[in-house]
Formats: C-alpha cells, structure tokens, sequence
C-alpha cells in the first residue's frame, strides 16, 4: 500500500509538472541578421557584379502554446529589414543597394530539450509568409545595372513569398518565464521577383536570412 501511495503521489506530481507547461505564450524578440538576395544570373556575371556582405535589423511579437513541456507551436509577427549591397567591377562610384521590408508570419514547430531544467537545448522549423512593405533600389530598370537614382521598386517584387525556417539555439528558463538565444536561417521557396518584370532570361532569385543571433523573451500565461 505504501508503494502504492508513492507511486500515485508521483504520478500526479509528473502530471501536476507538465500541466504547468501546457500553456499559451507571449513575447519579443529581436536580431541582427546578415542578408542575401541569391540569383543565378547574378552570380554567372563574375567580376562584373559582386556581392558585399550586408547586415539589417529585424524584430517582432512571438505568440505560442505548449502542447507538452517538450512540444509546441508557435507563431506571431516579425518586421524584417532585408536587401543586398552590390559592387560593380571595383568601380565604387557605381555600386548600389537594394533595400526589402518584410512583415514575416511564421507557423512553427517547437521542440525543448530538457524543459525543466535551467538551459535547455531549442529547435524549430516550419514556414512564413512574407508580406513585402517596401522595396527600394539605385538598381533601377528592372534588376539591370547602376542607375543614378534610389527609387520604389515595389512592383518588381513579389507581394508574398513563402520561405522555409530553421532555427537551433539555447533557452534559459525563469518560474514564468524563458530567454532564449537562437542561430535562425530562413530560405524564399518562391522567386522574389516578378517573372513579368524579368529582363530576359534572367533566373528566379531568393531571399537568404540568418539572424545571429535572435535574442527573446517568453512569459508563459
């Protein structure tokens, strides 16, 4: 019988435990991300056009429930400042930058490595839907070469590409609450440039973003 009592007691403690992490939560995040925008046709003119290295910023509203202290689903809002520098045959006067605005909805699927304890390991994957805002760009005429001016480029882009997620990092758990720190590539799975407005044969393109690192704060309701 007393075997039988602590056996239920633990049984209702696990049960107790996990409850407590079955539960919606709130909170924000924000990144310095690097910036990409790959396209083939790009990378086949060699020395002609080059590719800098680029840094934006992006941040958001997370929203998310845990099914169990392992497992859950998240998604929100996210403003991602996003584009690609150019240089063009070492000729500096001629560079030039395109500028992309995104509000990113991701859906994502959650899993938490040792949930109860202080650090925990984190993965996600899963896709977002990117709703362009805004698209500037001294690559005028339709993703030709240098022009002189920085105009709205908007109707060349895609309204929403659909890109794929992955994120691991690490999370620090509080009574209510978690900080974690995340390495989080997203990939376009859809060509960001209308085909439409394409100067001949020129090849879909993507957007490349690894935000290093995400910082987020969670409160557990």
């Amino acid at each position: 019988m007393k075997h039988f009592i602590l056996l239920n007691l633990a049984l209702i403690l696990t049960i107790s435990v996990s409850a407590q992490k079955q539960k919606f939560y709130a909170g924000l995040n924000g990144a310095i991300q690097n910036t990409w925008i790959f396209c083939s046709t790009d990378f086949d003119e060699g020395g002609i056009l080059d590719f800098e290295t680029t840094f934006r910023t992006a941040f958001g509203l997370d929203l998310g429930y845990q099914f169990t202290p392992n497992y859950g689903l998240q998604t929100g809002i996210l403003y991602s400042q996003q584009g690609q520098k150019y240089t063009t045959a070492g000729n500096t006067n001629a560079n030039y930058t395109t500028d992309l605005s995104y509000l990113k909805i991701p859906v994502l699927f959650c899993y938490t490595h040792k949930p109860l304890g202080k650090l925990s390991f984190i993965a996600q994957a899963g896709f977002q839907f990117s709703l362009l805002t805004e698209a500037l760009s001294s690559r005028d005429r339709n993703f030709l070469y240098y022009s002189p001016g920085y105009v709205d480029v908007k109707d060349s882009y895609a309204s929403v590409p659909i890109e794929i997620v992955l994120a691991v990092g690490i999370q620090m758990n509080f009574e209510n609450m978690n900080v974690s720190l995340l390495l989080r590539p997203d990939y376009s799975l859809t060509d960001i440039e209308k085909t439409e407005k394409k100067p001949g044969l020129r090849s879909p393109a993507s957007n490349f973003t690894i935000a290093m690192p995400q910082l987020g704060f969670h409160y557990y309701f």
